[in-house]
C-alpha cells in the first residue's frame, strides 16, 4: 500500500486550521504546544515544498531561455 504525500494545499490548510486554533485561546496549554509544534513542522515542508518549486521554475526558464537563441 502507497502513501500518498500530502500536496502544498493540504499542508497550508491544516497550518491555517492550527493557526485558527491557537488564536481561539480555548486551547489548555499541553494541547497548545502540540498544536505549536505542529505548526513548525508544516512550515518547514511549506518552505522545502516551495523551494522545489522555485528550483524547478528557474530550470525550466533556463531550459527555456537556451532553446530561444
Amino acid at each position: 500500500m502507497s502513501t500518498k504525500k500530502p500536496g502544498y494545499e493540504e499542508l497550508r490548510r491544516e497550518l491555517d486550521t492550527i493557526l485558527d486554533d491557537l488564536q481561539s485561546g480555548s486551547l489548555d496549554i499541553d494541547h497548545a504546544l502540540e498544536k505549536y509544534k505542529r505548526g513548525l513542522e508544516l512550515v518547514k515542508q511549506l518552505e522545502k515544498f516551495l523551494d522545489t518549486v522555485e528550483n524547478t521554475v528557474r530550470e525550466l526558464k533556463a531550459r527555456f531561455d537556451k532553446q530561444g537563441k
